[in-house]
Formats: structure tokens, C-alpha cells, sequence
């Protein structure tokens, strides 16, 4: 079970990994305290979605537990592939040069009482809301906010098919750790190229094989 877990990690991670080479690239700093909060961010959706998943498990059997928590998780599988194809259609807004700059929205969630426009986006240069170079711990909320999205849905359905309610969300928030500060060395030192895109559908792809072998 601990591999699963792992993998299953891995899979939620991925996304930091590539949000840190994207900050690598363009020198953007996240200090540590930061940084920590947006693992602890992770860390605290996924915690959140599986003490929920735990109890709607509590009250059906475990068969139909195993089934909701593995069809969960191939609905996030398939949302996450689907934003992947998505984003790779969104149109590219142009500077007066014609370099291409950063994709459009594809969502927007207006925040006027915060005076705050928070573009969901593929580029998450965004989450830089001052341009100053460096995460604030304000912006890594927002950040960590973005990041764990994908992780309530996904931890849902992990609790439901068994996954540990603890354990689990400790081993996410330390896997973000590590791929996040990988992907801030790797990007800052121009390491990846073009592996970047190809990462992308990988978490996807992981979390939809996971629910279908709870199916099957």
C-alpha cells in the first residue's frame, strides 16, 4: 500500500513539479517559507477530502465504497487529461513583437472585495501577482490554493478505496516538496527542454489507471 500511496503522490506532485521548473526558467524565487505553505496546502485538501471520503465511506459497504472511490478517481484521471488537451488549445495572446507571451484564461474567479483578479490558468507566472521576482507567503497561498484543486476530488476517492487518511497526506506534502524544489533547480538551470510538456499527462494518466484497478 505504501508504493500506491507513492505513486499516487507522485501523481498529485507533478503539477508543482512543473509550476517549479516554470519559476526556475524565469528566476522567480519562492523562499521557504513559501514553499511551505504551499505543500502544506496540498497536504491539508487532500486531508480534508479523505477524512470526507472516510466518512461517506463509514456508511455504505465496502464494496460500494471501493466502487464510488474508484470511479472518483477515474473521473479526476479523465478531468485532469482533459485540462491538459484543453490548455494546449487555449488560444496565445501576442506582444507587439508577435513573441507569444501567455495563453488566455480559461477561467477567471473575480474577487472584488479582495480588489483581486485571480486568473486559473495554465501559466502559473500569474500566482506572481506584484511581478517582483519572488513568491510572497501571500501569493503561495493563492498558489497552494491552485495547486490543491486537484487533490479534493482525488482524495475523495483514495480514502474511499482504502488509502491511509494520515499517512497519505503527509507523503503528498513532502513529495511536493521534493518535485517543487526539483523543478525551481531544473528549470533555473535549463535542464528539461521539452520534457515539461510531455510530464504533462502523466498525473492524469496515473490516477485514471489507479481507478480502474480498484475496478477491475
Amino acid at each position: 500500500m505504501i508504493w500506491s500511496i507513492v505513486v499516487f503522490a507522485i501523481a498529485l506532485s507533478l503539477d508543482g513539479f512543473g509550476v517549479g521548473v516554470s519559476y526556475g526558467f524565469r528566476k522567480i524565487k519562492i523562499p521557504w517559507k513559501s514553499l511551505m505553505i504551499i505543500c502544506i496546502s496540498s497536504a491539508s485538501a487532500i486531508a480534508v477530502s479523505m477524512f470526507a471520503g472516510k466518512m461517506l465511506a463509514s456508511i455504505l459497504s465496502p464494496n460500494i465504497a471501493e466502487f464510488i472511490g474508484g470511479l472518483a478517481l477515474i473521473l479526476v484521471g479523465l478531468w485532469l487529461l482533459i485540462q491538459v488537451w484543453a490548455n494546449r488549445l487555449t488560444p496565445k495572446e501576442t506582444g507587439l513583437n508577435g513573441e507569444v507571451e501567455h495563453p488566455l484564461p480559461v477561467f477567471k474567479i473575480s474577487i472584488p472585495s479582495l480588489g483581486l483578479i485571480v486568473n486559473v490558468l495554465k501559466e502559473p507566472i500569474k500566482a506572481d501577482l506584484d511581478s517582483s521576482g519572488t513568491i510572497s507567503m501571500n501569493e503561495s497561498l493563492l498558489l497552494g490554493f491552485a495547486l490543491a484543486m486537484d487533490a479534493l476530488g482525488a482524495g475523495l476517492g483514495a480514502a474511499m478505496t482504502g488509502f491511509h487518511p494520515v499517512i497519505t497526506p503527509i507523503i503528498v506534502g513532502l513529495v511536493k516538496l521534493v518535485l517543487v524544489t526539483t523543478g525551481l533547480y531544473m528549470g533555473s538551470h535549463n535542464l528539461l527542454n521539452n520534457l515539461q510538456k510531455k510530464l504533462e499527462i502523466l498525473p492524469g494518466l496515473i490516477i485514471l489507471i489507479m481507478g480502474l484497478s480498484k475496478l477491475l
